[in-house]
């Protein structure tokens, strides 16, 4: 598996622990500043607040990687 199919839920990564990432969804969590300590403590990076505008190059594509679009990115609430 390089990076699983979010099907249009971006819950889905709160459900997993860092060690159940596979190491390319790992790599695009890392663009957006998650670590493994940040993502077990659901303690969420300054990319987690910004609008998909205000997101860099190199962090849209990650999340685009991820399964995120700029609607799904501005709309979800890390829980």
């Amino acid at each position: 598996m390089d990076v699983r199919d979010m099907k249009g839920d971006p819950s889905m990564w709160e459900r997993l622990a860092w060690a159940d990432l596979s190491p390319r969804e790992r790599e695009l969590w890392t663009v957006l500043g998650w670590r493994e300590s940040k993502w077990d403590r659901n303690d969420p990076p300054p990319s987690a607040g910004k609008d998909w505008i205000n997101l860099s190059f190199d962090e849209q594509y990650a999340a685009a990687e991820l399964g995120f679009t700029n609607s799904l990115w501005d709309s979800f609430e890390d829980q």
